[in-house]
């Protein structure tokens, strides 16, 4: 369920996008209309798509087991930085085209620390429990220490028996083989790019049993789990209804 204070800039703010009005002065004007904060304004940035975007991306999103089978290129600092930010409770959104996803400005401070550990050993379980065909991780390149991390990548993935590898890319977004693998990223313009994507932060997080409160704006698209009102505070879908084969 979406908070109160956000539903309806949340609703004017979707309504604007489908009619095709510019999206950063939609955002302003709803913005100011509603007096919305910067977290609030970056909340509706990062969650609200208009409703064919929403739909496209939406359909291009691996539910089930299938993307075992695949080769599966994960955006290293996205991934590992959503599941960051879980661990430390910072402010998750649920968009209404199926990505969780932190909010911006994260990468821009990053710093590894023992809580990234923690992270980055949450989706080598995951992986381990549900290996896929290979895994192939892209950190980029003018992030500090992103050739260290990409080593102990490699190491990590030899010491849990994954067939894969790590480097380091000065674009990723332009490296990955969209239409020969599986990508796992909630970036945008990625999404767009690939022809099917993984919610890779979404599954670890759910997987390690972590309960807590996100901004949900999937009612804004249709989305079948949302309309089931399932609780909140855990990301049910990832992992629970999958294994009903339930599609959105």
């Amino acid at each position: 369920m979406l908070e109160q204070p956000l539903h309806q800039p949340a609703c004017d703010f979707f309504s604007l996008q489908n009619r095709q009005y510019p999206r950063n002065s939609s955002l302003e004007l709803v913005g100011n209309r509603y007096r919305l904060s910067r977290m609030q304004r970056q909340l509706l940035h990062r969650g609200v798509f208009d409703g064919a975007r929403s739909r496209c991306r939406r359909a291009k999103r691996l539910l089930g087991s299938t993307w075992q089978l695949s080769l599966l290129m994960v955006d290293g600092y996205n991934v590992q930085i959503t599941v960051e930010s879980a661990i430390l409770e910072r402010q998750l959104l649920l968009a209404n085209d199926g990505a969780l996803r932190d909010l911006a400005g994260q990468s821009a401070r990053f710093r590894h620390s023992d809580t990234s550990q923690l992270a980055l050993q949450a989706i080598f379980r995951f992986l381990k429990a549900f290996p896929p065909r290979e895994v192939v991780f892209l950190f980029d390149r003018p992030m500090s220490h992103s050739g260290w991390l990409a080593e102990y990548v490699r190491e990590q993935l030899k010491t849990h028996g994954l067939n894969g590898d790590a480097r380091t890319a000065a674009v990723p977004e332009r490296e990955f083989l969209y239409q020969q693998g599986v990508v796992a990223s909630s970036d945008q313009a990625v999404i767009d790019a690939s022809s099917s994507w993984l919610d890779l932060a979404r599954r670890v997080i759910d997987w390690a049993g972590w309960r807590w409160s996100v901004t949900d704006f999937r009612c804004l698209s249709g989305d079948i789990f949302a309309a089931r009102g399932l609780p909140r505070g855990r990301l049910w879908d990832s992992m629970l209804l999958v294994k009903k084969d339930l599609l959105c």
